[in-house]
């Protein structure tokens, strides 16, 4: 005879009612501060690149597609300076 389970919604990784231990620590993902600066330092450096882009082909059709593409990259930065300071679980 097979066994009835509730299934919960996998919170935290409980994915049965009996599974649930408050006793135990929660499951934390260790996040590598290496990985998150090296991409930190290559969205730097494409920040750059694109600053070159436009100084080089310095063109009123070039600036538009230079806003989208800035705000883009310094928005990636911010994100992954926001998730590197206030990781979440």
């Amino acid at each position: 005879m097979q066994r009835q389970v509730e299934l919960t919604d996998g919170v935290n990784g409980v994915r049965e009612k009996d599974d649930f231990n408050p006793s135990a620590q929660p499951p934390l993902k260790v996040k590598n501060p290496w990985r998150y600066l090296s991409y930190v330092i290559r969205d730097v450096f494409v920040v750059f690149a694109l600053a070159a882009a436009a100084a080089y082909f310095n063109s009123s059709s070039f600036w538009p597609l230079y806003r989208a593409a800035q705000g883009t990259m310094f928005w990636a930065i911010f994100v992954l300076g926001h998730d590197w300071i206030c990781p979440t679980l």
